[in-house]
């Protein structure tokens, strides 16, 4: 009897302890769809392995991921249903939603071949050149770019950031402007890659802009204050830093 006792109390410990424990709260995030920031197969990510980061210091949390447009998000946001959060939502958006501390970063800059030896150090700089931007570039880029862009009659955006990627590419376009993760994630697609020769080295990366942040939206302004405790510990444990760095290397040796 007492070996049989000495076997059935330590699980008897272990079952009321298990059921004392306070049940996690379901949280449901929803975020983009579009690489390399989110990707739903196998739910990574740039964005979405930080977002990870903040919510594993969240350990209350039950987090499930809802992927959809950036434009959906805000609607389902205002529509408070079904999702309790959404990622990469910028500050100027229409939304009631209580905003984390910035932490998705977007660095815009322009790109150009290497082998055109273009010296572009500053904006002015792009004024005679043929140029493929994002769409919405001359509303969010600066007074200057968008003065440049409204004077140069070879400027155009595009609503595909690949389309920008592709006509720099094949030589359509001289200047390529928009996010580096992007474009480096475009270029080294098999078109480019296998059958054109083409990689991240055969281009010059012209850091003409400050970075841009986003921000996670919350419903819940406890959870909003809890994530930002949280934000500033990966950033100051050098886990944020640790993750752009680790997708810019393996954007660039793709």
């Amino acid at each position: 009897m007492a070996r049989i006792i000495k076997y059935i109390l330590p699980t008897l410990v272990l079952l009321l302890s298990s059921q004392l424990l306070p049940a996690k709260q379901a949280l449901r995030v929803g975020v983009g769809n579009f690489e390399p920031f989110f990707i739903e197969k196998g739910e990574r990510g740039l964005f979405l392995d930080i977002t990870k980061e903040i919510f594993k210091l969240l350990p209350e949390y039950e987090v499930e991921f809802i992927f959809m447009s950036n434009t959906r998000l805000l609607r389902e946001m205002k529509a408070d249903i079904r999702i309790d959060a959404a990622c990469n939502i910028f500050a100027n958006s229409e939304t009631n939603a209580y905003l984390s501390a910035p932490i998705f970063r977007y660095t815009d800059v322009a790109v150009s071949k290497a082998e055109n030896k273009m010296v572009i150090d500053q904006i002015s700089d792009l004024q005679d050149k043929s140029i493929a931007a994002y769409q919405g570039a001359t509303d969010l880029l600066g007074e200057k770019f968008k003065k440049m862009a409204l004077a140069n009659s070879q400027y155009a955006e595009y609503a595909l950031p690949s389309e920008t990627t592709k006509l720099v590419a094949i030589g359509k376009k001289e200047v390529r402007v928009g996010d580096v993760y992007i474009f480096l994630h475009d270029i080294k697609a098999p078109m480019y890659k296998e059958r054109k020769n083409i990689d991240s080295s055969d281009f010059v990366i012209h850091r003409l802009w400050p970075d841009v942040y986003s921000h996670i939206a919350f419903k819940d302004k406890d959870i909003r204050d809890k994530a930002n405790v949280a934000i500033q510990e990966i950033k100051t444990n050098g886990t944020l830093d640790r993750i752009y760095k680790e997708y810019e290397t393996y954007l660039k040796l793709q």
